[in-house]
């Protein structure tokens, strides 16, 4: 496997994302790949339109209260925008091609926080600390803002020594702004005057996962995560809830894994019920993009974003039962894109407006020397 990632502009400073229209493909402004290297240096960062308003305060949910765990730059406009990168798990030459291309289009629409939806590993567990400095440490800190990581099932099973994956994420906690505190754990972002502007909770789908198909469930699984959820909840902040497995999707998982998403589904609709403001769930697993509307599949769930092609490309889309959106015909929202030999990951902000708020997605390509936006969408909540 080649160990190869690029070199990438560093892309703290951000720029005031641009509004995102439904559906229709177009291109994002591109960066041309550099030469490939095993060490990614930043460049300097990209001017901005519009300056923060002071600091924001990343907090983590301890147990006993908030804790901080970095201040960084608050969003100009009070829209929190995200990064979400899927799969990640192997330093591929695709791995390169979607670093570049997330630089380029952190650098202009504006990146505040990234998120890393499990299969962080793949392979024998004892290359993780090898893998995971090249796919952490040289790749993804390099954009240079922090990131919020959950476990896949490769770091539960299928490969020898899966303990030695869990052992190296964990212990990068807190490691150039990676925050990987445990399988499941409650984030969010803090305006200067003290008002939460958007919570992530941080979920380990894995262990709804295993009990509901064959191998049996192994010793020690940490649970779902009420905790984590209740927490990111009970700011009353606008909530993305982060995990591997999807709650919605028709990419070859499907097939076997409809009563995975099922279960997934319902305990976010029964957050719905109970006042929780879920504005997106986003995820992995399905080695593909995908977008849909809030009550897509099924009444009362929120909004799904999957983006698992980040280095090991694209799969083929599983059963067509999505599109149309069977809960919600005429939403506005539905797309998958596969297969592809490239790169990829999406993009989001999410913005309060009144009681709900908006979210705006693009999914993103990326090859050797372009970020291709396929779709663009917006949904509120």
């Amino acid at each position: 496997m080649l160990l190869l990632i690029p070199a990438i502009a560093c892309a703290q400073a951000s720029s005031p994302a641009s509004g995102v229209s439904s559906v229709p493909a177009s291109s994002v402004s591109s960066a041309p790949a550099t030469s490939a290297s095993t060490t990614p240096t930043p460049g300097a960062p990209p001017a901005t339109a519009a300056s923060p308003t002071g600091t924001c305060a990343l907090e983590l949910h301890s147990g006993d209260g908030w804790v901080e765990r970095s201040r960084v730059p608050c969003p100009p406009d009070g829209t929190a925008r995200f990064l979400l990168a899927g799969d990640v798990g192997l330093p591929t030459e695709t791995l390169g091609m979607t670093l570049q291309a997330s630089a380029a289009v952190c650098a202009q629409k504006g990146c505040d926080l990234g998120l890393l939806p499990g299969d962080l590993l793949y392979d024998d567990g004892i290359r993780a600390a090898k893998y995971w400095e090249l796919i952490w440490d040289k790749g993804f800190a390099q954009l240079g803002f922090p990131f919020a990581a959950v476990l896949g099932n490769h770091e539960y099973r299928h490969e020898p020594n899966p303990q030695l994956k869990r052992q190296a994420i964990l212990a990068a906690d807190g490691r150039k702004g990676l925050v990987s505190p445990g399988p499941s754990y409650a984030l969010r972002l803090v305006g200067p005057d003290g008002t939460p502007i958007v919570a992530v909770a941080g979920v380990d789908t894995d262990s709804v996962s295993v009990p509901l198909s064959p191998p049996p469930t192994p010793e020690g699984m940490p649970g779902l995560g009420d905790e984590a959820l209740a927490n990111a909840c009970a700011t009353g902040a606008p909530v993305v809830w982060l995990g591997h497995h999807p709650p919605s999707s028709q990419g070859l998982h499907h097939t076997h894994e409809g009563k995975v998403e099922s279960a997934l589904r319902a305990r976010l609709i029964e957050l719905g019920a109970g006042g929780c403001q879920v504005a997106v769930a986003v995820a992995g697993h399905d080695h593909d993009l995908q977008a849909y509307g809030p009550g897509c599949e099924e009444a009362g769930a929120p909004g799904v974003v999957v983006a698992g092609p980040s280095a090991r490309g694209f799969r083929p889309a599983g059963p067509s039962h999505l599109t149309p959106c069977p809960a919600a015909k005429d939403a506005v929202t539905a797309a998958h894109f596969g297969p592809k030999q490239t790169g990829g990951f999406a993009w989001f902000s999410v913005t309060r407006e009144g009681s709900g708020g908006r979210v705006e997605v693009s999914l993103v390509e990326a090859t050797a020397t372009e970020a291709k936006t396929l779709s663009s969408h917006t949904w509120t909540f």
